[in-house]
């Protein structure tokens, strides 16, 4: 699209350029909450961070102004973009405020912000359904209503998309949305949710968002503001995000890390290496008078924030999001959760991800979570498709370990024990797989932890059964399986574990160990 374009994506995450009348943003981004009157980190040393975008409301600026429409980048000496809310949040804590849809749009147009958002009803964690309901017809009334303003109007829109936490009414929304040319969705957030590390629940409402809005459109998410959550957010499709977390927490002596949220109280050190906490020791900021603690709290936490974006996008650049949701989803048992639910979408991230990418790094594998890969998963589907379904492999499947790379130099020396015969690899990542794959991605380019966890071995014998399964019933012929494996290794439990379920599907299984010299090559070596 003319205003958003995006350049690189792994899973549903993309880095991307958003396109406004006074610059770009790069996408993923997080507009940091500004209060024009009450400030405690000044702009220059937000700017200076690397945020190009910031979010304030004008609701507060109509009234702060009683209604004179100010240049709102001349007010706020700022030449870079602005995103303006437009008293959602008001609505949301005080049920109602005196201003209508249409001023507000109006006004939004006059003071020259650069992304404006017309005046929704959140609906917030106490609604009931049917309150809810109500809402989110209200906001599209208002959406429709809008329209006519907008047409003339040189900022991006943004529709919001509410009935959270009611999950019907966040789809009913989504696809609805469909019908309107706003720029931009915003999904409402509960907050309070994610105060509590309660983040399964918003989670499941972005994927669900994502999967039935227009995929070309930015999807942003009001109100989410710590580094926890934003890898998996972004790995569902989210591009935007907004936040005051950063001086809330400040406000209340909380001090941001990737992985929660620490008190100062709570530390002996400051586990940063910002310009904050490389200057001061965690008693010079706690000994500092109130009001320069938070401005330096606000001023790091801003820091963690700007890093944890850096390192999403470069996971996206490097095609291992997938791998830093892994290491992410260790850190915390609420990240767990999350993960779990980033888990079972795992079919939208596969429509989304690509397969190879010019720059692709090699695929790290860990453990049972590895084999969700969405990329491992759609490439392991195509090598069956595409190359295990026209092989002719006679009566018999011989399944060879890969066990340690370069798996070609593996040929040479099972060619006395399998003599002219057709013969795949097994691995307890890679499934099932011909010789001739073995130099090409992610055959060769990876890595894998070879102490095979329990559960990864009982996943990954259901899934290579499956496969034979599947190649029996495109060639007839095949009536026995035997798989070679390496004593003392992965291969021995999972060729074990294999048979046991062929044997109980009644196709005959037989285990062999390879020779004593083949085996004494074939091991991992020693570090």
């Amino acid at each position: 699209m003319e205003y958003y374009d995006p350049k690189e994506y792994d899973l549903a995450g993309r880095i991307a350029k958003l396109k406004t009348k006074n610059g770009t943003i790069e996408t993923p981004y997080l507009f940091p909450v500004i209060d024009p009157i009450r400030q405690d980190v000044p702009l220059y040393v937000i700017e200076k961070m690397g945020f190009n975008a910031f979010i304030t409301n004008a609701y507060l600026f109509y009234r702060r102004n009683r209604g004179r429409p100010k240049n709102i980048h001349d007010t706020l000496k700022w030449n870079k973009i602005i995103m303006t809310d437009s008293g959602g949040y008001q609505v949301l804590v005080y049920g109602d405020i005196e201003i209508d849809n249409k001023t507000i749009i109006e006004y939004e147009k006059q003071i020259g912000v650069d992304i404006g958002v017309i005046l929704d009803v959140p609906t917030g964690t106490k609604m009931s359904w049917e309150e809810a309901r109500r809402a989110v017809f209200e906001t599209f009334d208002r959406a429709t209503e809008a329209l006519p303003l907008l047409m003339d109007a040189d900022q991006l829109w943004v529709l919001p998309i509410q009935g959270a936490p009611y999950r019907d009414l966040v789809l009913y929304s989504s696809l609805r949305a469909w019908k309107y040319p706003y720029h931009i969705h915003a999904l409402g957030s509960p907050t309070v949710l994610l105060e509590r590390y309660d983040y399964t629940d918003i989670v499941e409402l972005v994927a669900l968002a994502r999967l039935h809005l227009p995929p070309q459109k930015p999807l942003h998410v009001f109100g989410v503001g710590h580094p926890m959550i934003l890898p998996f957010l972004v790995a569902l499709g989210a591009d935007l995000f907004d936040s005051a977390s950063y001086i809330l927490y400040a406000r209340d002596g909380r001090y941001m890390t990737e992985t929660g949220t620490r008190r100062l109280d709570e530390l002996t050190y400051l586990p940063c290496s910002c310009p904050v906490c490389s200057r001061y020791t965690l008693a010079e900021l706690k000994s500092l008078k109130r009001k320069e603690q938070i401005r330096l709290l606000a001023t790091h936490n801003l820091y963690v924030l700007m890093e944890e974006l850096r390192k999403i996008k470069e996971h996206i650049k490097e095609g291992r999001l997938w791998e830093y949701l892994e290491y992410k989803s260790k850190a915390h048992p609420s990240l767990r959760s999350a993960f779990n639910i980033v888990k079972k979408y795992v079919r939208l991230l596969e429509k989304y991800n690509p397969l190879t990418k010019p720059n692709t790094f090699a695929m790290m594998m860990n453990d049972y979570d590895s084999l969700h890969h969405p990329r491992l998963r759609a490439i392991k589907k195509n090598v069956y498709k595409f190359v295990l379904s026209k092989l002719d492999l006679g009566n018999t499947i011989y399944l060879v370990p890969a066990i340690r790379k370069p798996y070609s130099s593996i040929i040479e020396l099972v060619k006395e024990i399998i003599p002219n015969e057709e013969y795949l690899f097994y691995h307890p990542f890679l499934g099932v797989f011909p010789p001739s794959l073995s130099n090409t991605y992610p055959f060769f380019q990876h890595e894998y932890n070879d102490n095979i966890d329990r559960y990864t071995i009982i996943e990954s014998s259901n899934e290579i059964v499956d496969t034979i399964i599947k190649l029996r019933e495109f060639r007839k012929s095949i009536n026995e399986v035997i798989i070679y494996y390496v004593e003392d290794s992965w291969s021995e439990s999972l060729s074990e574990a294999i048979c046991e379920i062929l044997l109980g599907h009644g196709i005959k299984c037989t285990r062999h160990t390879l020779g004593a010299l083949v085996q004494s090559q074939l091991r991992p070596r020693e570090l």
